[in-house]
């Protein structure tokens, strides 16, 4: 019962043999074991599957030579696979090493793979056994049951079971009760060295209207480390005007619900004085409620103080939770506040109105695009053209509506990795890439911008992966996509679950990782008077200075 298929087997090394090969996010020999293990044993119990069935379907009437046939094809089959566990371990060495050698990493040594070859394959096998003894398991208590319980009986409390448990998995509840056992203590937490705030100018204050209390950690982190004076001045010079930057932000704890969040953010935002700024950010957090320091940072020193940003959180949940657990939320958030500030900046006199900016990075940018959301994107456009100033989203996800309205919509010829939408007249996607197309048509205000990877994992995998190769490895591929990346069933999809939870570990400029940009990002939709490429550049290096590549807590 326990002895392995020949089917099983075949297809669990052809599974394994294609894991091995590069995708968006470099592998280091431990996670290439995971995702290696994984994929042998999918590719198990499929081929298993597989031939159960043929073994149904086809009976051999000459048993003898049939035994002869199979013992000849474990022989061949056992050969394929300590050859195919020698070249792969050489080849995904050889793979890794080209990407990481490209992204400026360091390389990975001969014994990596050779660790990375022993264990994966061993750790695969683990996972079978367990699934088949479960299976057996499961198996043994139907038959138990069977036996003792009518047939009614059992078939009505499976259903019943199934349809609980069915719906428990959507609501998310199990989940949800999970990640918040996890992650509401972290909320609470203050970071080292953090401390409540003297100017009166950020939320948390002893002006403030919100309590320091209840911020959550992310709020705590993000009021406290506002850019100061001093380090405003070693910038732009000791005799430059300068402003204290406002910042204002409002914890989950605060409020109750999304509308009474954003109703105290605007009455903190007017009390702190940030209607009086230049230029104002309607800022949506991640899932965490995290404020990109190089992000916030990169806005204040560009305008010398003279901003203001203002933020509710929705969840404490990192986003790869958030995304199914408090689904909607950034929506929501982004739409009440934009709406709360916005009818209030309305109410000033032209001329003393402040740029009104939105921002948001990964699930943030949902909550950015939401209040803007049309029935094509030539719609969504016109109305962020005409409710904002400009927007700027950093790594937004492949399912945002509008980001997939402009990707189904691009300009014929442009990649899907880097769409052009209406001649990039009011909206373009930035990144690093040296051979981007170029874009003839006049910028004008207001400008939306994405910055985007060619090879960020957020914005091109889709579950659509596990039976359709993904549109961004068509020729022509991004700069960043390895050669060898290619698309195999299942094992896409279970690679690119390991790209989404390393998504930050490449360095700065890749995978999921923006810090490098926001100065240009900010300078592309919001400039100040007379601001020059020299003038990104400097800014860019003094913030990588000041702060080093991003890092979510």
């Amino acid at each position: 019962m326990l002895r392995p298929t020949l089917s099983g087997s075949s297809l669990a090394l052809l599974f394994w043999f294609q894991s091995l090969t590069p995708t968006l996010i470099p592998r280091s020999w431990h996670k290439q074991v995971v995702i290696g293990a994984i994929c042998l044993a999918i590719g198990y119990g499929i081929g298993a599957l597989a031939g159960r069935c043929v073994h149904w379907l086809i009976e051999s009437s000459a048993r003898s030579s049939g035994d002869v046939i199979r013992r000849y094809s474990w022989i061949i089959l056992s050969s394929a696979w300590l050859v195919g566990i020698v070249l792969g371990a050489g080849q995904w060495l050889g793979w890794q090493n080209q990407q990481r050698h490209f992204m400026g990493m360091p390389t990975i040594v001969w014994w990596h793979a050779l660790l990375m070859g022993a264990l994966s394959p061993f750790a695969g096998v683990l996972l079978v056994l367990v699934g088949r003894s479960i299976a057996n398991g499961v198996a043994a208590g139907g038959r138990f049951i069977r036996r003792r319980v009518p047939v009614v009986v059992s078939v009505s409390a499976a259903a019943l079971l199934i349809v609980a448990l069915g719906i428990l998995l959507v609501r998310g509840a199990p989940l949800r009760a999970l990640a918040t056992a996890i992650h509401s203590p972290v909320n609470e937490r203050t970071t080292e060295g953090i401390e409540a705030p003297e100017s009166p100018s950020v939320s948390g204050s002893k002006k403030s209207f919100v309590a320091w209390d209840t911020l959550g950690r992310m709020g705590r982190d993000f009021v406290a480390t506002a850019t100061t004076e001093q380090q405003l001045h070693q910038f732009h010079g000791v005799d430059a005007q300068i402003a204290d930057p406002v910042r204002v932000y409002v914890g989950v704890r605060t409020r109750d619900s999304a509308a009474a969040r954003a109703e105290l953010a605007v009455r903190e935002l007017e009390r702190a004085g940030g209607f009086d700024r230049k230029v104002l950010v309607v800022w949506v957090p991640t899932g965490t409620g995290w404020m990109v320091p190089n992000a916030t940072a990169a806005l204040e020193f560009l305008h010398r103080g003279d901003t203001a940003i203002v933020a509710v959180q929705y969840s404490f949940l990192p986003s790869l939770f958030a995304v199914f657990v408090d689904a909607g939320l950034a929506n929501e958030a982004g739409i009440a506040l934009f709406t709360a500030v916005r009818a209030r900046w309305l109410e000033l006199p032209r001329k003393r109105r402040p740029k009104l900016i939105l921002f948001g990075k990964s699930l943030g940018a949902a909550g950015v695009e939401a209040p803007f959301v049309g029935q094509a994107a030539a719609s969504s456009v016109a109305n962020m053209v005409a409710g904002t100033d400009g927007v700027l989203m950093a790594g937004a996800q492949q399912n945002n509506p509008i980001r997939s309205q402009l990707a189904r919509e691009r300009d014929p010829g442009s990649p899907l990795w880097q769409p052009v939408f209406d001649g990039g007249r009011s909206v373009r996607f930035l990144n690093r890439d040296p051979q981007q197309p170029a874009v003839d048509a006049e910028w004008a205000a207001p400008r939306v911008v994405y910055l985007q990877h060619t090879a960020d994992p957020v914005v091109l995998w889709s579950v659509h992966a596990l039976w359709w190769p993904p549109p961004w490895m068509a020729e022509p591929r991004g700069f960043e996509v390895p050669d060898a990346t290619r698309w195999f069933p299942i094992v896409s999809v279970v690679q690119a679950v390991g790209d989404m939870l390393d998504q930050l570990g490449p360095p700065a400029g890749f995978g999921h990782d923006y810090s490098t940009e926001y100065v240009r990002g900010w300078a592309a939709v919001v400039p100040p008077e007379g601001w020059t490429p020299t003038d990104t550049e400097r800014l860019e290096k003094f913030i990588d200075d000041l702060l080093g590549e991003e890092s979510e807590p």
